[in-house]
């Protein structure tokens, strides 16, 4: 408003002066003094974020065509961490396949997300490699450049926000208190409100440096410590123990890994959850362990998407990379054509319940729900046994986050022996 006054004030003014004295005063449009915004131009005529090292992404559509830059202190999708080159993709070539960028992503921007890190990097942590692809048109142009950065990730393929730098932060996969994980069959999906059908409630998290300072704490040793302060944290939260146990609710949590713990993870989350008769899996709950609770004693229906992978998740705060000005949301989407876009979310394989979540069937006392017989699964998101490379479990090397197409279920985890669940 008080830029529209001046400009009449100065319109006003420059009228009187031709009128009065016939001075010819030249007058530039606002237009063309006002540079417009890079988020407020059409697609096409924007000019990409430079691949700059450091620098922090937010956009709004699912393949990040619109992606702009944003300070890295205020809520982002993605951190970069620097190029690639895929010159070895000779002129001529046709984009390659979703399911070859899957692979470029991991050979070529794990290393380099690594590296950017200074090795710090927590595979089993809440941040993944991800990569922003050349469109078809530059591609066909000759780009073979593959940014490659850190993103949030989830199951699903939707994003999740990212404030701060990520080698700042510890990188644990944690949530608020309060926060529920959705179902999707028998397997953890991504955040819902918890009236919702969910696998898990968080009741918070534990920072290990209250036992552990310096060298790595074994399973066992971890477990020690976890399970009363876990069980503690979760009874406070709940109004008390009595109550989870009276609602069919167990306690779990996971182990940190070594790779974890060198990269500099020091916090574990802890939740609540049920099983299902057959211990084949996390059984449906609806509601908060705060007030009333349903547990079903089937698998819940498959999860639908909420968002196409790799778009903002919903209520995820990308509201910064939208304008006032911007288009209507139910108008088609302007194609991309120079822009980069999100490369296709790998796979994430299902995050299973152990089959026994009261630990191990000897005679040592229950400790970890995540365990079992041989008191080494430390990776409660699958992969073998004291491993614990890729976090969300596969074969090694296909640890890329971002989520995407509905994983395979995984076998339950050998050497397990069920125990119902108190």
């Amino acid at each position: 408003m008080i830029g529209l006054l001046i400009g009449a004030a100065v319109m006003l003014v420059v009228a009187t002066l031709n009128d009065v004295v016939g001075a010819r005063v030249p007058v530039l449009s606002t237009l063309a003094s006002a540079p417009v915004p890079e988020n407020e131009r059409p697609l096409s005529e924007r000019t990409p974020p430079p691949p700059t090292p450091g620098t922090c992404l937010i956009w709004q559509r699912a393949d990040a065509a619109d992606a702009i830059t944003v300070d890295c202190s205020r809520q982002h999708l993605f951190e970069q961490a620097g190029p690639v080159q895929l010159t070895d993709f000779n002129p001529g070539v046709p984009l390659p396949t979703n399911q070859r960028f899957r692979e470029l992503v991991n050979e070529r921007c794990t290393p380099l997300v690594v590296n950017y890190l200074t090795g710090k990097y927590d595979p089993s942590g809440a941040f993944r490699a991800g990569a922003l692809k050349p469109s078809e048109k530059s591609w066909s142009d000759g780009d073979r450049t593959l940014r490659c950065g850190l993103q949030r990730f989830s199951r699903s393929g939707a994003l999740y926000p990212i404030m701060g730098k990520v080698a700042a932060q510890d990188q644990a996969d944690i949530r608020p208190p309060g926060t529920c994980l959705g179902i999707d069959g028998r397997f953890i999906g991504d955040p819902v409100d918890c009236a919702l059908p969910h696998a898990e409630e968080s009741v918070g998290a534990i920072d290990m440096t209250q036992k552990f300072k310096d060298k790595f704490p074994s399973a066992n040793d971890q477990d020690g410590f976890l399970q009363p302060a876990c069980t503690k944290l979760a009874a406070d939260y709940s109004g008390g123990g009595n109550v989870i146990s009276d609602k069919k609710l167990v306690v779990i949590w996971n182990n940190l890994t070594q790779q974890s713990w060198s990269a500099g993870t020091r916090k574990v989350a802890c939740n609540l959850a049920a099983v299902l008769p057959d211990k084949s899996g996390y059984a449906p709950i609806i509601g908060s362990v705060k007030g009333p609770v349903q547990i079903g004693d089937k698998p819940a229906p498959p999860a639908q998407l909420q968002v196409p992978p790799g778009a903002p998740a919903p209520g995820s705060g990308s509201d910064s990379a939208r304008d006032d000005n911007s288009d209507d949301s139910d108008s088609p989407p302007e194609p991309a054509q120079d822009q980069p876009s999100i490369a296709p979310p790998v796979p994430l394989p299902a995050n299973p319940l152990p089959a026994n979540p009261l630990g191990g069937g000897d005679n040592r006392q229950p400790t970890n729900p995540l365990g079992g017989d041989n008191r080494q699964p430390t990776n409660p998101l699958g992969g073998a046994a004291g491993q614990g490379t890729n976090p969300l479990g596969g074969a090694a090397g296909q640890a890329n986050p971002l989520g995407g197409d509905k994983p395979a279920e995984l076998p339950k985890p050998a050497g397990t022996n069920p125990t119902t669940p108190g």
